[in-house]
């Protein structure tokens, strides 16, 4: 994916060479790569050959679900979109393979199902909520 940004009057034509959902993605900003990842709600971006210092940039997106403390048994959403459907309550018992909830991305639903059995304790999330990458979906014990 190929952009052309401007900040403060100067022009950056900025290309994108990963899956932008990996935790690392590999950018060329005018013919210089950078390695970005994602650290909390910003993007750190790390230059790969200069030796000058380098920003910390905060993503612009729609809003998403607010993130919720998680656990170690915390499902969170593998992509960024809405929630279409929930499958499961509070207190319900799933088995592997369970369906837990659909995520609507670029109209394709994705289904998560539940690799491990346990009781859900708890749902972060409603139907027509926005989720971003990683965002806690619901717990499970």
């Amino acid at each position: 994916m190929k952009y052309q940004i401007k900040v403060n009057d100067n022009s950056y034509d900025v290309e994108i060479l990963d899956d932008p959902r990996q935790e690392e993605v590999q950018v060329k900003v005018n013919n210089e790569l950078f390695t970005v990842s994602t650290v909390e709600e910003a993007v750190e971006v790390a230059q790969t050959s200069a030796k000058k210092p380098v920003p910390v940039v905060k993503p612009a997106s729609a809003p998403a679900a607010p993130v919720a403390s998680a656990g170690p048994g915390t499902i969170r959403s593998p992509l960024p979109g809405t929630i279409n459907a929930i499958k499961v309550s509070a207190g319900q018992k799933v088995k592997v393979n369970d369906e837990l909830c659909v995520v609507e991305a670029m109209k394709a639903m994705n289904v998560l199902r539940a690799q491990s059995a346990g009781t859900v304790t708890k749902i972060h999330v409603t139907v027509g909520a926005n989720v971003a990458h990683g965002a806690p979906l619901m717990d499970i014990e």
